[in-house]
């Protein structure tokens, strides 16, 4: 099917959003951010609490992925996808390196406790 600049609708990336998708996206990732929220508050063991927070990540990108931007194993996807395992290495590099940063900047910044509790006698 040939597609024109005259008929931007007939496009098949316009054409594969649909309402009930973007709704279904929002209802599910709303649900997996509250249940991820609810778990925080609840104030589990650490362990739990990265588990139940990763899943939740996990289930709200993959189902963003797959209704919100249409990503899926078809051909015609090929370069949402690329675009996607480009990405996602440079997201998990720039989030480690500034955890990094500031972990050490504490480090180097704060003072010792000791110090601070000998300074108030």
């Amino acid at each position: 099917m040939a597609t024109d600049h005259y008929q931007p609708l007939q496009h098949p990336e316009v054409q594969q959003g649909t309402a009930l998708r973007y709704v279904g996206a929002t209802v599910i990732s709303g649900l997996a951010l509250y249940g991820a929220y609810y778990v925080a508050m609840t104030r589990p063991p650490l362990a739990e609490l990265v588990e139940t927070l990763l899943v939740s990540l996990l289930v709200s990108l993959l189902v963003q992925a797959a209704l919100y931007f249409g990503l899926d194993a078809s051909r015609a996807q090929i370069w949402k996808s690329v675009t996607l395992i480009l990405t996602v290495p440079l997201f998990l590099v720039t989030i480690g390196m500034t955890v990094w940063a500031f972990s050490s900047l504490y480090a180097r910044t704060m003072p010792d406790p000791s110090i601070l509790s000998s300074m108030a006698m």
